[in-house]
């Protein structure tokens, strides 16, 4: 194989490789969809790794804000006739009082 044609396959790659990525399949269904063999594409993918921002595409880091976990034993429990509230740690008094009020 000359030079010429090597680069031209390597370029061919450097696109299916690209396209491969982009499909979110996974290898053996997309080679069965395109018409190659698993076992090429995978020589490919190991001559192009993902480079910083092909992979900065498909993962993404999220900020989760931590809830100090709350004593979910300390409840009280309010009977006002045949209903039932659960009061908890962090209840608005206001809305709890008018709940009250309309049950009474």
């Amino acid at each position: 194989m000359s030079q010429k044609e090597r680069e031209e396959l390597r370029q061919l790659w450097v696109g299916l490789v690209a396209a491969f990525r982009a499909s979110g399949l996974g290898q053996a269904q997309w080679c069965r969809q395109n018409g190659y063999k698993v076992r090429h594409l995978h020589y490919w993918l190991r001559k192009f790794p993902a480079t910083d921002a092909t992979a900065s595409e498909t993962a993404a880091w999220l900020s989760v804000p931590i809830v100090p976990e709350r004593n979910v034993g300390a409840t009280l429990v309010v009977r006002v006739g045949s209903t039932v509230i659960d009061v908890r740690p962090g209840f608005d008094p206001d809305l709890l009082r008018a709940v009250v009020r309309a049950l009474a």
